[in-house]
Order: structure tokens, then sequence, then C-alpha cells
């Protein structure tokens, strides 16, 4: 069976995701961002990235609505194996008081706002992310699902111990 895929398809997709941690204010926006990879150098002219918050959140007023988040320019010739990191945060930002995010080697950096005040905090557990061409079609598509910190170990408790499941604090 042969493969009707367009070229479009094979050009780039999402790397990868990386929500804020949870305490993380909007002047630590440039702390996530979603990493596209390309995988056939051409034009990614007029392709975007775009956001959607979970249809279950009763904050969203039209759920079937995406958020623009970058687009690429027009031309914007990329190279196989370039790594675009799409920060939430601010450019301006980045140049007075750069993160380590903001540095990482092997990234071109680009940044959904411009001014800070434009900042903003994007992505969330269960939201989606997707890459869409310059024709509305969704090339990569990703739900945003962060990794849980690991659980606090209990101490293992001796064998025969009367208080089974049970636990006391003592003062």
């Amino acid at each position: 069976m042969a493969d009707f895929r367009p070229v479009e398809a094979m050009k780039a997709r999402i790397l990868m995701v990386r929500p804020a941690p949870l305490a993380t204010g909007v002047d630590d926006a440039n702390l996530e961002w979603v990493e596209v990879i390309v995988d056939l150098g051409s034009d990614l002219a007029n392709w975007r990235l775009e956001h959607l918050r979970a249809l279950w959140r009763p904050e969203v007023a039209k759920p079937v609505e995406w958020e623009w988040v970058y687009t690429w320019g027009s031309p914007a010739f990329v190279r196989v194996g370039e790594i675009y990191r799409i920060h939430s945060g601010s450019r301006a930002r980045a140049a007075t008081h750069p993160i380590s995010d903001d540095l990482a080697p092997g990234r071109i950096h680009v940044y959904a706002a411009g001014p800070s005040g434009a900042a903003k905090l994007l992505w969330r557990k269960g939201d989606y992310v997707r890459l869409v061409d310059a024709f509305g079609t969704v090339i990569d598509e990703v739900v945003v699902w962060p990794e849980e910190p690991p659980a606090a170990s209990e101490p293992a408790k001796p064998i025969g111990s009367s208080a089974a499941g049970a636990s006391a604090s003592r003062a």
C-alpha cells in the first residue's frame, strides 16, 4: 500500500512540550516552551504553533477556537535538524534577565510575546498543542501531560508491626 502523505507532513514535528512549574509567575514565562524539530529542509512560511485549553475546563467559553502562539515568518527557510524552542514569554525579558532555558545551546530561541507585558503562561496538563502548515493542515498534535514528580517514599515498616496502615505523629 502506498503512503499518500503530502510532503508538508514530513517537514517538521513537535519534539517536546515543557509547561512551567505550578508556582511560576508570568515574569518567568520563558521557563515554559515547545520545541519543534525540522525533519526536511524547506520553507515553513506561515506555519503556526497553536494552543487549545482542554474541553472540560469551565473557564473556556469557546473550546473549539485554537489560539495562535507563534507563526513562522515568510519566507522561513529552515534546515534539517534545527530545533526551534518557542518560549511562552518575552524576547525583551530574555534579553534583560535571561534564564538558563533562554541560553540552552543547539536551539533557535523564539518568543511568543514581544514586550514583557504580553507574556503569559500557556501550557497546563490536558491542554493541546498543534503544528499547522500554511494551508491549515494539522501536521502534528500533542496533549500536554507533564511528568508527575516522584512521590515521597515512605520508610519500610518492620514485619509484624501492629500499626498496619496507620501512622502517628509525635510532637
